[in-house]
């Protein structure tokens, strides 16, 4: 899940960071980016074992993406794009995995 869309995500907010944490509109515009990402990639894409339905994922994905973007400083954006920070990070596979863990509810 971290893979693509949080890059795409990240590149699209760059522009508008100044300060070492996002402001609200910014989180808001990288949570919209990350919400339209995460419901473009197939389920198995997003680990799920068996497919939800589009209401599930679209609960799920909304859910994630409301945890994740508040998550980031605009240093760790400005890392990503820059190459010093990898899309692979531990550190983002460990906030999608904290997402992933308070949105599962969306997928029973």
């Amino acid at each position: 899940m971290v893979k693509g869309w949080l890059l795409l995500a990240l590149c699209l907010v760059a522009s508008l960071v100044q300060a070492a944490a996002l402001s609200a509109s910014q989180q808001q515009l990288l949570q919209g980016v990350l919400l339209r990402g995460c419901l473009k990639r197939s389920p198995a894409d997003n680990g799920f074992v068996t497919e939800p339905s589009a209401q599930q994922l679209e609960q799920f994905c909304d859910c994630a993406s409301q945890h994740l973007a508040p998550t980031f400083s605009s240093e760790e954006v400005m890392g990503v794009l820059t190459g010093q920070i990898k899309k692979d990070d531990p550190r983002g596979r460990q906030r999608l995995k904290a997402a992933s863990t308070a949105c599962a509810q969306f997928l029973e």
